[in-house]
């Protein structure tokens, strides 16, 4: 049951600091229109201590994140194709792996400019 925990709160930090920064928004901005403290965004984000439901609901609501999909079953395997990116990305940097999801960001990006109905 910890490990399932643990995985939900990765999961949940990763979905609000990929928003936050898709809005270009920095911690002490979303926490401020959050109504919680900076240092709230910053443990949900680096997975430290458990935030209570009153608490996540707020920031959850601001950046239109869905607080059951961290919750969903994550016992499922990801797809090969999945695996095989997860895979290699284990051995990058972060800044690496960075730079690799800004260039798949714009790969997909040209992808649907190429072909609008996918």
């Amino acid at each position: 049951m910890r490990m399932l925990m643990d995985t939900v709160k990765k999961k949940l930090g990763y979905m609000v600091r990929s928003e936050r920064e898709r809005r270009g928004l920095s911690q002490s901005r979303l926490a401020e229109q959050a109504g919680v403290s900076t240092r709230t965004i910053s443990d949900i984000e680096t997975c430290n201590g458990n935030p209570e439901l009153a608490t996540l609901i707020p920031i959850a609501q601001f950046l239109n994140i869905s607080i059951d999909a961290a919750v969903q079953d994550e016992r499922k395997e990801p797809d090969t194709t999945t695996y095989q990116i997860m895979k290699e990305l284990q051995n990058c940097s972060e800044d690496e792996r960075q730079i690799a999801l800004r260039t798949l960001r714009g790969l997909l990006s040209a992808l649907k400019e190429k072909d609008p109905l996918n």
